[in-house]
């Protein structure tokens, strides 16, 4: 999945849900209409928060959920009314802060139903309700933030990957349009239909936009925090985002241990939640000898702390194997700060000529460019990230929208 990173600013609704009912009460808030019928005026634009209206748990999906549904709200597409609906396995489509049966989401011609957080548990439990509503004339269209589950199973868990199989292929036979978060995303996806033998002609329309930052990254007043004082010291390189198999922390950690051997000042600070089939690499991170000296780790900064990090870094690392997007770039780019990362397709996509890219699969050959890189963050000789055309969460969203509402425009 994407998006590891713990950036996030809403601008409207969805703060940060402690409760559903708090997250109820919230919404109730936010979208003051009736909720127990279809609007009498206005077509319905509904975004399906079923993940997080039942917990949030801080993933990059998402915060990248609460920040386009933000601006969604703020700026909703001409002729729309935009209303969160949600289910769970048992329980069909409803509108978010209602919980009786008179709730249930009903659908007229033009209406559309965007799958924005990824419900890979419950949507394939009512395929049935997705054909009901394209009977009655609305389009449905989901994002898509990736194909790893597929493409690499053994990182994720077997009900993890089990769930998003079932989802994509719903997601394939019901949806009208299905919108990537990026061109690599999109391709993997079109690949994908063709393998599986469905006819291109009558599969879903497939486009593919860019995520965003927000729009006060880089200009952020960092409140006073204890750890980026005490380490400013000594260079920092930082990595931004959930401890996974796939983001490389365990080999860019096996390249940092070869040139402290050789007593580099340069220290690695990893900025991430723990996520699955890491406990290994959990247990070496907090038991490391160089813990809380050239290597920090924290779980839970808070967005003052990690744009202070941002901030005091020399440089940002991004070593995934594979990613679906890649937000750490953008925020490394709103802050200025030159980055080295993996030779992926999607981070070329992001980053063109305004990053440094490496191939390593081994500690020493990262080690070496690493080392390289380093020369040329003290010598000023790095690749610069101005070059990385950066978009807040207003322009991610109107490229959404224009997905959405003209499917059969070419895309951009």
């Amino acid at each position: 999945m994407l998006f590891g990173a713990p950036w996030f600013s809403a601008r409207l609704v969805l703060e940060r849900f402690i409760d559903p009912a708090g997250m109820r009460r919230s919404l109730r808030r936010a979208f003051p209409q009736r909720t127990d019928s279809a609007p009498t005026g206005g077509r319905q634009f509904l975004v399906d928060v079923s993940v997080l209206a039942h917990h949030d748990a801080g993933t990059g999906i998402q915060r990248v959920t609460k920040a386009l549904l933000g601006e969604l709200v703020t700026a909703p597409p001409e002729g729309y009314v935009v209303r969160t609906v949600q289910a769970s396995r048992w329980q069909s489509y409803r509108y978010v802060g209602e919980s009786s049966t008179s709730s249930k989401v009903q659908v007229r011609p033009g209406d559309i139903f965007l799958g924005l957080d990824l419900a890979s548990r419950i949507l394939p439990h009512h395929r049935f309700q997705l054909i009901r509503w394209r009977a009655d004339g609305a389009r449905l269209c989901f994002v898509l933030y990736d194909l790893l589950p597929l493409l690499h199973s053994s990182w994720f868990t077997r009900r993890n990957s089990c769930a998003y199989r079932a989802w994509i292929r719903t997601v394939a036979v019901h949806a009208d349009s299905v919108i990537c978060i990026s061109q690599s995303v999109a391709d993997q996806f079109r690949a994908w239909l063709s393998d599986q033998g469905f006819d291109l002609q009558s599969s879903p329309d497939v486009k593919w936009f860019h995520l965003g930052v927000p729009s006060a990254i880089g200009r952020r007043v960092a409140s006073h925090n204890l750890i980026v004082p005490r380490i400013a010291q000594r260079p920092i390189i930082l990595m931004v985002g959930t401890i996974e198999p796939r983001k490389g922390y365990a080999l860019a950690l096996d390249a940092f241990e070869a040139i402290w051997r050789a007593d580099h000042p340069a220290q690695l600070v990893i900025v991430g939640r723990a996520g699955w089939k890491v406990d290994a690499l959990l247990a070496r991170l907090r038991g490391h000898p160089q813990a809380g000296q050239r290597l920090h780790w924290l779980d839970d900064a808070d967005d003052d702390t990690l744009s202070a990090l941002y901030s005091a870094a020399s440089g940002v690392l991004v070593a995934s194997e594979a990613e679906g997007f890649g937000l750490p770039i953008l925020e490394a780019a709103a802050y200025g700060k030159p980055l080295l990362i993996r030779d992926l397709a999607v981070f070329r996509e992001i980053a063109g000529d305004g990053a440094t890219y490496f191939r390593a699969t081994t500690p020493i050959e990262l080690a070496s460019e690493l080392r390289d890189w380093l020369i040329d963050l003290h010598t000023g000789a790095a690749n610069s990230s101005a070059l990385i055309a950066v978009q807040d969460w207003r322009q991610s969203a109107r490229q959404l929208l224009r997905s959405v509402l003209h499917p059969h425009e070419v895309v951009q």
